[in-house]
């Protein structure tokens, strides 16, 4: 009998009520994040959260919209600061050495092609990758508009960390190889030059 896969889902749709809560009760921390919040630059209109815990892995999809741009502002320099504010919302949480990878989406205009950024280390994902993949599909693409919605998916893989329960400090490759599955020893003569 075959085992199904159900992934865990959670739905959260931000709400735009206020709270009778005054700026003094509240924790130090959480008074960051509600600050940071109120001064993203896009409306997250719907968010999704899926987790595969067989694959260590993580999905996250938003669906947001940009605020509307300034009477003084030059339009690409606030898409960068956008591209830049919506990358480190997302991978704000992720550890450095786990991988993510982002696909955005515009839902506006269909016949556009989904922006992809292959799985990496959190320490290489920064907003200038972000920005230079996003901005080569708008500079050849005349109908992107700053007021486009866009769905927004990001995938983050937790990678595993520890030496497989084996100590491996002080023992030498050739006990290692006979204890750990993992390590491929080539006896080949002709390659160590004999």
């Amino acid at each position: 009998m075959a085992k199904k896969i159900i992934p865990n889902r959670a739905r959260t749709i931000p709400t735009t009520e206020s709270s009778a809560v005054s700026m003094e009760e509240i924790a130090p921390s959480s008074s960051r994040n509600i600050h940071a919040s109120e001064q993203l630059p896009f409306k997250i209109m719907d968010e999704t959260c899926k987790s595969f815990a067989k694959f260590n892995a993580t999905g996250r999809s938003l669906l947001i919209k940009f605020n509307s741009l300034g009477e003084e502002q030059d339009p690409a320099t606030y898409l960068k600061e956008c591209i830049t504010a919506l990358t480190n919302y997302l991978v704000d949480k992720v550890p450095d050495r786990d991988l993510a990878g982002l696909r955005i989406r515009n839902i506006e205009n269909v016949q556009d092609k989904v922006v992809g950024i292959s799985l990496r280390r959190r320490d290489q994902f920064k907003a200038d990758v972000v920005w230079s993949v996003l901005g080569k599909v708008i500079q050849t693409n005349a109908r992107f508009a700053l007021t486009d919605s866009l769905e927004v998916h990001l995938d983050h893989v937790r990678m595993p960390a520890g030496n497989g329960r084996e100590k491996t400090k002080g023992r030498s490759l050739v006990v290692l190889s006979a204890i750990k599955k993992s390590i491929v020893v080539v006896k080949a003569p002709f390659l160590f030059g004999s």
